[in-house]
């Protein structure tokens, strides 16, 4: 039987594989559609090997919270192109796998989740069959879990942006159930995700920051052209100024709050603020940020 282009083009729609790989499936089934897209999920093991070295930097961020807000969970899948990103069954992955995360407090990490079964078969396995369905490689880059201690109170939040191009959990604490249900507290949280996701910081609050890293800084610092022609306690006093940036750019409390155009109000105030609005101190637990591709390397155009 003679196999057309069209009758590629529909099993590669339907399937995302290759063009070739299409076109021996189809010759296989003497062109039954259905039997090829049998041959080619059948293939899936095989295929995944080919395409496992293949950059995967497009994808989406999903997240979740719990009902509660005792619980968020978020997952990073990538994929080679934002075509097969918006397929159904990519989509549908994705979001198994952060409810996965969500229900599952081991799953905390990529390689735990991997371990974990999907209806009886291995996340690994239900990968490589995707990968030989959709033509492409794909790779469970990442995923986190946050969670109030059930010694503590408090509550997590979520916001996922563009589409799922960014994702952000962050926790905030309080004193009492009361003040962890309440409107004032999702409030803030809710401007504390999009304070991560905007601004990017490294760390909750300046006590965070690792010793080297700030020694790191300081060497970089005091090497610089304007502090070098100083004397030493000059110096010193120019890196401590100067450090007071790095804190404002890296650490979530000390950033200015992206709603006050003037950048007079920093989230630490913020916080405090919200916080005699409750009645009680709030304090930022941990926050997660994952952005899509972020560190992969791009696939190179060929």
């Amino acid at each position: 039987m003679t196999i057309t282009a069209n009758m590629v083009k529909d099993l590669r729609d339907k399937t995302g594989a290759g063009f070739m790989e299409c076109k021996a499936a189809l010759s296989e089934s003497a062109g039954d559609m259905e039997k090829a897209v049998d041959i080619l999920r059948k293939r899936g093991r095989k295929v995944a090997e080919k395409k496992a070295g293949r950059a995967a930097a497009d994808g989406l961020v999903a997240v979740w919270t719990s009902p509660d807000r005792k619980i968020g969970a978020v997952v990073e899948l990538n994929c080679e192109t934002d075509f097969v990103a918006r397929t159904e069954q990519f989509v549908a992955l994705t979001r198994t796998l952060m409810d996965l995360v969500g229900a599952d407090a081991g799953a905390t990490n990529a390689a735990a989740l991997l371990e974990r079964s999907v209806g009886g078969t291995k996340v690994s396995d239900r990968i490589k069959e995707l990968i030989g369905s959709l033509g492409e490689n794909v790779v469970l880059r990442r995923a986190a879990r946050l969670a109030v201690p059930a010694e503590a109170t408090g509550a997590v939040v979520s916001y996922l942006h563009a589409g799922g191009k960014i994702g952000v959990l962050v926790e905030v604490r309080c004193a009492s159930q009361k003040a962890s249900g309440s409107e004032a507290l999702a409030r803030v949280a809710k401007e504390l995700a999009l304070q991560v996701c905007s601004a990017e910081p490294a760390y909750v609050s300046r006590g965070q920051v690792p010793a080297v890293a700030l020694e790191r800084e300081r060497e970089i610092l005091r090497a610089q052209p304007d502090v070098q022609s100083k004397p030493a306690p000059i110096q010193d006093k120019i890196i401590q100024g100067r450090l007071e940036k790095y804190y404002a750019e890296r650490c979530l409390l000390d950033q200015p709050f992206i709603r006050d155009p003037e950048g007079k109000q920093k989230v630490k105030d913020v916080l405090k603020a919200a916080g005699q609005e409750v009645g009680e101190p709030l304090s930022v637990a941990a926050f997660v940020r994952f952005r899509l591709g972020e560190g992969a390397e791009k696939r190179s155009e060929e």
